[in-house]
């Protein structure tokens, strides 16, 4: 590898800012107050995200691939990517790949796909921050974003996700005190909208007080410089899964990336590098 052709003529995008390339489809989509609210609160809601009818779908699949979980079933699905098009398809639905772009760049990956399944009874969750084997302070450019999808919708008395608004800004893990004494907030949904945060926020969950279930599909998507929480390249070999799989899961499965690229008698993909040290700077 040659010094000139490492130099890549690019400038990198700062923290919460939008892309000139992704500022038309933030426009079409109309999340201007989604990305406001993101870089100023650390969460944010996108309304009408996805049709009821797709989140009733997923609903039924995480319900279905829960039972083959072990080794304890009621604790929900895991690994879903790439295990049901219904998941797949809300994996890569439009609102939810600009606002993944926005917060963690160009060419982020699919780092964990996890459905849970919440009944009445069923505990709270203390609050972290979900990027909780970084350690602090975090990187002033977001590492980690997560969006979920209450296939049955949101409510406190629900067992809703609960969240520290501006917490983001400390950029680092919640003290023992602070996460008994914070003062948070309940996100509540309708089926087709999905809350999201960034790694940094501090968020959990509140107890479920009702009858019936909390179905929620946690997605989480990764700056393409970090190591995934669950590795999906797997997928990236199965040529009749890609050739049926939506627009934008190959990226979310890191193909094109220069990573690995080298063996030990040829050097790394040089059009390889250059696209993913484009991509890593938007």
């Amino acid at each position: 590898m040659t010094e000139e052709s490492l130099h890549i003529e690019s400038s990198s995008v700062g923290p919460f800012e939008v892309s000139d390339e992704l500022r038309p489809r933030i426009d079409e989509l109309e999340l201007w107050d989604v990305v406001n609210q993101m870089r100023d609160e650390g969460y944010a809601v996108i309304r009408n995200a996805a049709p009821p009818e797709l989140m009733s779908d997923l609903r039924e699949v995480i319900h279905s691939l829960a039972k083959l979980t072990r080794p304890d079933p009621a604790r929900g699905a895991v690994k879903l990517l790439g295990r049901d098009r219904t998941v797949d398809l809300v994996a890569t639905l439009p609102k939810v790949m600009a606002v993944a772009e926005y917060s963690i760049g160009k060419g982020f990956r699919a780092g964990r796909f996890h459905g849970s399944i919440k009944r009445e009874g069923g505990e709270g969750l203390a609050l972290h921050s979900d990027q909780n084997w970084i350690p602090a302070p975090f990187p002033e450019h977001n590492l980690l974003i997560t969006f979920c999808f209450a296939c049955e919708g949101m409510t406190e008395e629900g067992g809703a996700t609960i969240v520290v608004p501006k917490s983001h800004k400390a950029r680092r893990h919640p003290t023992p005190d602070e996460i008994t004494n914070s003062k948070s907030i309940a996100i509540e949904t309708e089926p087709g909208d999905v809350a999201v945060w960034d790694g940094a926020t501090w968020h959990g969950s509140g107890p479920r007080r009702i009858p019936g279930t909390r179905t929620m599909l946690h997605a989480t998507y990764q700056r393409l410089y970090t190591q995934t929480i669950d590795d999906f390249s797997y997928l990236l070999n199965d040529e009749e899964y890609l050739a049926n799989a939506p627009e934008g899961i190959r990226g979310l499965l890191g193909e094109g990336l220069f990573f690995g690229t080298s063996t030990l008698t040829t050097d790394i993909d040089m059009e390889k590098f250059a696209d993913t040290t484009a991509k890593s700077k938007l």
